[in-house]
């Protein structure tokens, strides 16, 4: 199936601490990847099964002539009773980041129970590792609360060394929950919709996500910059279904289920997501996804447009173990990228009084896989 509409749609689709210790970045790349396992995954699934059915009845009824009895076919659709995936990954930085301790490793865990061939809720744990670009080595403008003009004495200004080094090593922990609905439009267009919950957290530099950052409003503020929670209400529609390919389109509202930090707006935004696979064999799939993200951390004031691109491959060894590597690029395009500038709030400037300005995220990861449970994550 395939149709101009949804093909121009997808084309339209495709067109990240102070600086002296552990940062946390602004928005990201890590729930487009979760998503893509947790949501994309099992809808495709059911669509995908849903279109063999209709092929497979409209054969029959052409080959049999009028009045034979037609055997009964199963009900086809969401994975139905208990399914599980859980995989170990590890990761490291495409792009060069100006300073890396090394990304963390990284489990995902997935439980899900089909009803009805309509109907599943699903729940998931996932761990992304990522470096932001434009955090370290970068130079910014440095400003001293409460001094003004040229020939003011610093003190102790020359006893501070600097090193330009910021570990923003990454592991973004997502969790979600989502309830799928499988439904036939006009009796023919298969389409999922799975109002979900996410909850988004992260370590950073090794630690929480807790941060002195600057405020747009001048006024340096102690957050939780990687913590939000968000609803999500997407619709996955299919737009190609061959033997060899098959691509899905998702468009989405969300928002956050409470406002946090320097958060001053809360109104639905439009989350777009496109999937698109190749089945080299019953045993490897090839796989890209762009997607339009949209990120709402505390220390944004705004949203974030993040446009990412996923990519990679799945292998299966056997029905219920698997490897997958992927990779991840995305970053935001209405926000400057890393730190942006620097507040001194107290002399003499000791890194637990110097408050950064945090700008948007960009990363580039490559993440690999290794798996065991049921074949949610890449449909053979």
């Amino acid at each position: 199936m395939k149709t101009p509409g949804a093909l121009r749609l997808l084309a339209t689709t495709v067109c990240l601490a102070s600086v002296f210790a552990p940062l946390a970045a602004s928005a990201d790349i890590s729930d487009s990847d979760a998503l893509r396992v947790q949501l994309v995954q099992p809808a495709n699934e059911a669509i995908e099964a849903k279109i063999a059915a209709q092929k497979a009845a409209r054969q029959t009824a052409q080959a049999n002539p009028v009045g034979t009895p037609e055997k009964p076919l199963r009900r086809p659709g969401l994975p139905g009773g208990l399914t599980y995936n859980v995989d170990l990954s590890i990761a490291a930085p495409v792009s060069n980041p100006g300073f890396n301790t090394g990304d963390p490793g990284g489990l995902d865990a997935g439980i899900g129970y089909g009803f009805t061939p309509e109907n599943r809720v699903q729940a998931g744990y996932y761990e992304i590792q990522q470096v932001p670009l434009g955090f370290a080595n970068k130079t910014v403008p440095f400003y001293i609360q409460g001094f003004t003009g040229p020939g003011t004495t610093v003190p102790q200004a020359q006893s501070f060394a600097n090193t330009g080094n910021v570990n923003v090593t990454t592991k973004d922990k997502i969790f979600t929950v989502l309830d799928q609905n499988l439904i036939l439009l006009a009796g023919k267009l298969p389409i999922v919709i799975s109002p979900t919950y996410l909850a988004h957290s992260a370590n950073v530099g090794g630690y929480g996500d807790s941060q002195l950052v600057e405020s747009p409003s001048g006024f340096a503020t102690v957050l939780h910059t990687r913590t939000e929670q968000e609803y999500i209400l997407p619709v996955t529609i299919p737009f190609l279904s061959t033997p060899r390919f098959f691509g899905t389109l998702t468009g989405a509202s969300q928002w956050l289920v409470h406002t946090a930090g320097f958060n001053q707006s809360n109104h639905p935004q439009f989350f777009g997501l496109a999937y698109l696979e190749y089945r080299a064999s019953r045993s490897t799939t090839f796989f890209v996804q762009p997607s339009r993200l949209v990120q709402y951390d505390p220390s944004d004031p705004y949203p974030q447009y993040t446009p990412t691109i996923i990519y990679g491959l799945s292998h299966h060894f056997t029905k219920h173990t698997y490897i997958q590597a992927t990779v991840l690029e995305g970053g935001g395009t209405n926000y400057p990228l890393g730190i942006t500038a620097l507040t001194c709030q107290r002399l003499p400037c000791g890194p637990a009084q110097v408050a950064p300005t945090i700008g948007g995220f960009k990363a580039s990861e490559v993440q690999v896989q290794f798996g065991i449970g049921s074949p949610t994550v890449i449909p053979l």
